[in-house]
């Protein structure tokens, strides 16, 4: 408590704002765990669930990705998602998403509520999507994207597209 009131007193002084402090939450209907065939060890699967909790960035997935191929060997499916889904949170978290919610057809975002957002820009971010895209302004804002085509077979290229749209929503950030 002490270092962050002198965290907040040194950037105060210094005329800089104090990040928001918020929660990202992932609920996304895939497959993302370490299976027991991969990490026998309980204790070294805990320390990797608990570095890949910490990834911030895609260097950060590929170093973790790197260092699982050597010390355990080729990465299962649902590792790779593990590996996704920490990347994704860490995105979601920059966009200023509180949660993300989903599956291979529909993707639920909620956005911070002070989110330091352009909002005269979000309807045409809505316009770019054609109908995919829906936002939604009360006390919890947020967007709604539903991939209409039935390609979508495990996840992964919902994904892909939620990466591009948070990327795109990072974008309207003042």
């Amino acid at each position: 408590l002490y270092c962050k009131l002198l965290n907040q007193a040194v950037l105060a002084l210094k005329g800089e704002k104090e990040e928001e402090d918020f929660e990202t939450v992932i609920d996304f209907k895939i497959d993302a765990y370490i299976p027991p065939s991969y990490i026998r060890n309980e204790v070294q699967k805990l320390e990797i669930y608990k570095r890949i909790s910490a990834i911030e960035d895609y260097e950060d997935a590929m170093d973790m990705q790197d260092e699982l191929i050597d010390r355990f060997g080729d990465i299962p499916r649902p590792v790779e998602n593990l590996l996704e889904i920490a990347l994704l949170k860490s995105l979601a978290h920059q966009a200023y998403v509180t949660e993300l919610s989903g599956n291979r057809q529909e993707v639920r975002l909620t956005m911070y509520g002070k989110a330091p957002v352009r909002a005269e820009e979000i309807p045409a971010l809505v316009k770019h999507y054609v109908g995919a895209l829906k936002f939604t302004a009360s006390d919890q804002p947020g967007f709604t994207f539903m991939d209409r085509k039935k390609e979508n077979k495990d996840g992964r290229q919902m994904l892909e597209k939620v990466k591009i749209l948070l990327n795109a929503i990072k974008e309207l950030l003042v």
